[in-house]
């Protein structure tokens, strides 16, 4: 096997463990979420403003409060999932293009996956910030902040992905 293959090898492998950990985190979140929908998370992802994070919270049951704080708990885990395989499928398939421009790009968009998951965290560390001790106007706007980045960042690795793939397929022919 030659470095080339070797590489592209070990980063199929990698794709696969963080895409087995990204389903296994959504699996278990939806099984323990007991019909917590990932709408309720985002919509306090984006409260923005203390008082829309003040209503939304006054609306919880304590159950539903011990809910999303295990969501975002097992959050953690998908984070690490989601960014490892968008991290690897850039790269992948920027390489796959067989454009060299695209190869380039692909190694560069891939740390939009990681920088996406790094906002994702501070995000949740803002939101259990929030549930758990007090809401202070700061930690919700820069959580909502975060969430944005987050969010933005990931259509653009997820657009890259997109544009690489179509390459792909055209070179196939």
């Amino acid at each position: 096997m030659d470095a080339s293959s070797q590489g592209s090898y070990s980063k199929g492998r990698a794709f696969w463990l963080f895409f087995t950990i990204a389903v296994l985190a959504f699996l278990l979140m939806s099984f323990w979420g007991d019909g917590l929908s990932s709408s309720s998370i985002i919509d306090f992802e984006i409260a923005k403003t203390p008082e829309r994070a003040k209503e939304l919270m006054a609306t919880w049951t304590s159950h539903y409060r011990e809910q999303l704080l295990k969501a975002i708990y097992i959050d953690f885990v998908f984070i690490i999932g989601y960014a490892g395989t968008l991290f690897y499928t850039s790269r992948i398939m920027g390489h796959a293009s067989a454009h060299p421009i695209l190869k380039k790009a692909g190694d560069i968009f891939s740390f939009g996956a990681i920088a996406a998951g790094i906002c994702d965290i501070l995000e949740n560390f803002g939101m259990l910030f929030t549930i758990r001790q007090k809401v202070i106007g700061w930690i919700v706007h820069f959580t909502y902040d975060m969430a944005l980045v987050k969010f933005s960042l990931l259509f653009i690795v997820l657009m890259f992905v997109v544009i690489a793939g179509v390459s792909w397929i055209f070179k196939k022919r």
